[in-house]
């Protein structure tokens, strides 16, 4: 898991966090999950498996005509373009190459943080790649459970109440072997915003944009895959 350190939060209420430590006892109790359900995700065709469990890029789709929920914005006249499937070391991943253009890929959800609140996924730098080519986006919107609406079903970004950006990777790696992250979601929404009601926070997006606070090499690849979210 990785606990961030606080930089100032932008106009947007967005708060931007770079890399950050482990925390052993509950990467323990992760270690437990894979045959726990998942509560409080309602969204139609969220993703969610036999099991419970919510899994995004865990299996390849169209990034020029992606399905319902999601977002994708590129260039459209790179070759290759910044966002690209590729198959990494026997996984379906997506390689990230933010060098080439600015992207944004994201989904839209509807968690309550409180029933799913642990987040993981895999992520392998290249030789070129630093902390921070990539962010991932999460947010939080207070959410109760029968105030959704059918603009809340859409297609884009939903209304988000806070926006948290955190760099992908850490600056002690080997390049070309493949690592996984575990954030507490429901431990990070408490300590920057304590004011809310817990029962009340959810999780509407998960994305990935190019990092914002320096230039990518053009040569730089990050994959990215089998984003997980369960408790």
């Amino acid at each position: 898991m990785r606990t961030p350190d606080t930089l100032p939060a932008s106009l947007r209420n967005t708060q931007t966090f770079p890399g950050a430590r482990r925390l052993k006892s509950l990467m323990m109790v992760l270690g437990l999950l894979g045959s726990v359900g998942l509560a409080g995700c309602t969204l139609p065709g969220a993703g969610v498996d036999v099991s419970g469990d919510l899994k995004l890029l865990y299996a390849p789709f169209s990034l020029s005509n992606p399905p319902r929920y999601w977002q994708v914005q590129q260039p459209q006249d790179s070759n290759p373009a910044p966002l690209e499937w590729e198959d990494k070391d026997g996984r379906i991943a997506l390689a990230a190459r933010p060098g080439l253009g600015a992207f944004e890929i994201g989904r839209r959800t509807n968690v309550i943080v409180l029933a799913s609140p642990f987040l993981s996924f895999d992520w392998q730098f290249n030789s070129a790649a630093q902390v921070g080519d990539v962010e991932l986006v999460l947010g939080f919107r207070r959410q109760t459970q029968g105030s959704w609406t059918e603009s809340d079903l859409g297609s884009g970004k939903p209304t988000m109440d806070q926006e948290v950006r955190i760099a992908v990777g850490q600056y002690s790696v080997r390049y070309g072997e493949w690592h996984r992250e575990y954030f507490d979601l429901s431990t990070l929404y408490r300590r920057y915003w304590p004011d809310t009601a817990a029962d009340e926070v959810r999780l509407v997006w998960i994305g990935l944009v190019s990092g914002q606070e320096h230039v990518a090499s053009e040569n730089s690849v990050t994959h990215l895959t089998h984003i997980l979210l369960s408790r």
